[in-house]
C-alpha cells in the first residue's frame, strides 16, 4: 500500500515538474518589446572619403563619401547642386554607409568644383538631415577657397525666403552682357536658402560676381517666367577669406549667439512687372456695365466712344484705386456701343460691345425667364450697430449714384423724438459711390434712421430699396489713440505709413511728405504695428523692383516692437520714429 502510494505520488510529482516547467517555457517565449535607450536625433557624421573634402589634382570619375551609419537620399536630381554647372548631371546613389557619385561627363581641367548636397543626406532609420554640407575639389594643383554668404527676405513682408536659388554670376563673358546671364544661362555657382532665408558659398575665385536670387519654378535654374520671383545685390561683390574671418560668441536672451566679421548680403525678393502695357480683359459684366483691366495704371490709355452719344444717353468713366481698372457705366437706353482703345504705343483695339447680356431661356418652356427689378446694393459704415464717436454714418454704394429724390419722408428717431426730414446727404468720393449724412451723432442716444425706397439713383437708373438703420455711438473711453512723430528722410519724396493690427489687416494709411506728428484715433484695444513703406515713385502704394532697369523694391520697415493700445488710453511716443533710407 505504501509502495503504491509512493509511486503515485512520484507520478504527480513528475506530471506537476512537467507542467510548470512547460509554463516557464511558454513565458520565456513571450516577446516583450525592449525598452531601448534614447531616440536618435543626431545626423550621420562623415568617417572618410576618396578624395578628402577640398583636395586637388583630382582625375577621378567617382567620388565616396562614407558617414558612421547607414544613409538614404531624398530627391537627389533636384537637391544636390554642383558649380559651376554641368551638362550632364551627376549619377547619385547609396551602398549602406557610403555616398556615391559617378560623374557623366568629363571635368574641367584647372577647375574647382562644389558639390551642394542642401537637405539630400539623411540617416536610414531616423531621417536625421545632414544638412547645408558642401564638398570642394579642385582637377588643378589649387583650389579656389573664398567664400561668400547672406540672406534672402520678402521686399513685401520681410519674412525670410526658403528655397530659393542663389546664382553668382562672374563679369568676365566676352559674348554676352552681365545683366542678360540670368535669362540666358545657368549661373557659375549655385546654391539654395535654407528654412531661415540664409545661403553660403564656398571654393570661390577670387573675382567679382553679380549676385542673383530666383525662385525657379520650372527647375531650369534661368530667369524665364514672368511669374518667377527673383532678387538682386544691386553693386558687384567679391569672396572673402575665412582665414580673415573674425568670430566672436555673446549671449542674447540665454543664447550663445556666433558672430563673424566678414560680409553679409541682404537680397530682397519681389515678381518684376512686365513694362509694357497691355489689355488683360475687356467685357461686359453686366447690363450697360463695361469693364476693360489693363497691366499697369491707364491714365494715359485713351478709351472712347466711336459714336456721338446723344443726350439720353449717359456716360460714366470710373478708375480704381490703382487705376489699372477702368469702368463704363452706361444707362440702359442705348443697346450697344463701338469703343476704341489707344496708348499711342502698344495697344490700338477696336471692339464692337453689346450693352446687354443675353437673355435667359429656360430649358423646358423655351420662354424669357422671369427678369429680376435691380436694385443698388448700401452698405454703411457701423460695426455692430455701433459708430465711433466724431464719426459720420457714411452709405456706400454698389454703383455711383448721380441723383437725389428727397421728394418721400426721411425719418430720424433720436431717443423717443422722430425729427422728420432732417438729414442731408453730402457726396463723399469723386464718383459717388460713398455718402456722407451730415449730422452730428452723440454717445448718449441711441439713433434710427429710415429711408424709403428710391430716394438714391444710380448712373444706370437702378435705385435703393429701404434702408433702416439703429445704432448708438459709442463712449471716448472705450478706444485708445496713439500718437508719434514720424521723421522723413531728405531724399524720399513721402512716406507712407500703415497702421496693422496683429493680424496684418490694414486699420489706418497716412501719407507723409515731411516730418510731422501723425495720430492714429479710436482705436479698439489689441496689439498693432507700424510699418513705413518709403514710396520713392509717390504713387502712393508699394512698387516692386526691376532687374532691368537695376531698381531695388521700395524700402519697408516695421517699427520696432508692437504698440498695445488699452481702452481709456493714450500711447505717445516720446522719441520720434527716425525712417532712413
Amino acid at each position: 500500500m505504501n509502495f503504491y502510494y509512493f509511486c503515485n505520488m512520484k507520478r504527480i510529482i513528475r506530471y506537476i515538474t512537467i507542467i510548470l516547467a512547460a509554463m516557464m517555457l511558454i513565458r520565456c517565449a513571450n516577446i516583450v518589446t525592449p525598452t531601448g535607450g534614447p531616440k536618435d536625433d543626431k545626423p550621420p557624421v562623415i568617417t572618410e572619403s576618396t578624395p578628402l573634402n577640398n583636395s586637388t589634382n583630382f582625375k577621378g570619375k567617382t567620388i565616396h563619401i562614407t558617414f558612421d551609419e547607414f544613409i538614404t537620399l531624398d530627391n537627389p536630381s533636384n537637391n544636390i547642386l554642383i558649380s559651376p554647372p554641368m551638362n550632364k548631371k551627376p549619377h547619385y546613389r547609396t551602398n549602406g554607409k557610403t555616398l556615391v557619385i559617378k560623374f557623366q561627363e568629363a571635368l574641367k581641367p584647372e577647375t574647382t568644383y562644389s558639390i551642394f548636397f542642401g537637405n539630400a543626406i539623411k540617416d536610414l532609420h531616423e531621417g536625421n538631415v545632414f544638412s547645408d554640407f558642401t564638398f570642394n575639389f579642385s582637377t588643378g594643383d589649387k583650389i579656389d577657397s573664398l567664400s561668400l554668404k547672406g540672406k534672402v527676405f520678402s521686399a513685401s513682408t520681410l519674412a525670410p525666403m526658403d528655397g530659393f536659388y542663389v546664382g553668382l554670376y562672374s563679369n568676365d563673358n566676352d559674348t554676352l552682357p552681365l545683366d542678360s546671364l540670368p535669362y540666358r544661362v545657368k549661373p557659375n555657382y549655385i546654391t539654395t536658402t535654407n528654412k531661415n532665408g540664409n545661403f553660403e558659398f564656398s571654393g570661390l575665385a577670387d573675382k567679382e560676381f553679380l549676385i542673383f536670387a530666383l525662385k525657379d519654378n520650372n527647375g531650369n535654374q534661368i530667369y524665364d517666367l514672368p511669374n518667377e520671383e527673383i532678387g538682386f545685390y544691386s553693386d558687384l561683390v567679391r569672396p572673402y577669406s575665412v582665414e580673415n574671418q573674425i568670430i566672436t560668441y555673446t549671449i542674447e536672451n540665454d543664447s550663445i549667439v556666433k558672430n563673424d566679421n566678414s560680409p553679409s548680403y541682404e537680397i530682397y525678393s519681389f515678381v518684376q512687372e512686365d513694362s509694357i502695357q497691355k489689355i488683360f480683359k475687356k467685357e461686359l459684366i453686366e447690363a450697360g456695365l463695361l469693364r476693360f483691366i489693363f497691366r499697369y495704371p491707364a491714365q494715359n490709355v485713351e478709351i472712347k466712344t466711336l459714336e456721338e452719344l446723344p443726350d439720353t444717353v449717359d456716360l460714366l468713366q470710373v478708375y480704381s484705386t490703382r487705376q489699372d481698372t477702368v469702368l463704363w457705366y452706361c444707362t440702359l437706353n442705348k443697346d450697344s456701343l463701338w469703343v476704341s482703345i489707344n496708348d499711342g504705343k502698344t495697344i490700338s483695339d477696336t471692339t464692337h460691345y453689346s450693352l446687354k447680356p443675353r437673355e435667359a431661356f429656360t430649358k423646358k418652356k423655351k420662354k424669357k425667364a422671369d427678369v429680376k427689378v435691380k436694385n443698388i446694393s448700401v452698405k454703411n459704415n457701423l460695426k455692430s450697430n455701433k459708430l465711433k464717436p466724431d464719426e459720420h454714418v457714411i452709405l456706400t454704394f454698389s454703383e455711383p449714384v448721380t441723383k437725389l429724390d428727397l421728394s418721400d419722408t426721411i425719418v430720424l428717431i433720436e431717443n423717443h423724438d422722430t425729427i422728420y426730414n432732417n438729414l442731408q446727404f453730402k457726396k463723399f468720393d469723386e464718383y459717388g459711390f460713398k455718402y456722407l449724412i451730415n449730422k452730428t451723432f452723440y454717445p448718449e442716444n441711441k439713433y434710427q434712421i429710415l429711408i424709403p425706397d428710391s430716394v438714391f439713383y444710380g448712373v444706370r437708373g437702378f435705385t435703393n430699396e429701404p434702408i433702416r438703420m439703429n445704432f448708438t455711438v459709442s463712449e471716448e473711453s472705450e478706444f485708445g489713440n496713439v500718437f508719434l512723430t514720424i521723421e522723413k528722410p531728405a531724399n524720399v519724396p513721402q512716406v507712407i505709413v500703415e497702421f496693422l493690427d496683429e493680424k496684418d489687416k490694414l486699420i489706418d494709411k497716412q501719407i507723409i511728405t515731411e516730418t510731422k506728428e501723425v495720430y492714429f484715433e479710436y482705436l479698439n484695444p489689441g496689439k498693432y504695428k507700424l510699418k513705413a513703406i518709403l514710396d520713392l515713385d509717390a504713387n502712393g502704394i508699394w512698387s516692386p523692383g526691376n532687374f532691368d532697369k537695376k531698381l531695388q523694391p521700395e524700402k519697408i520697415i516695421f517699427y520696432k516692437g508692437t504698440l498695445e493700445v488699452r481702452a481709456n488710453w493714450d500711447i505717445d511716443l516720446d522719441e520720434p520714429w527716425k525712417i532712413e533710407n
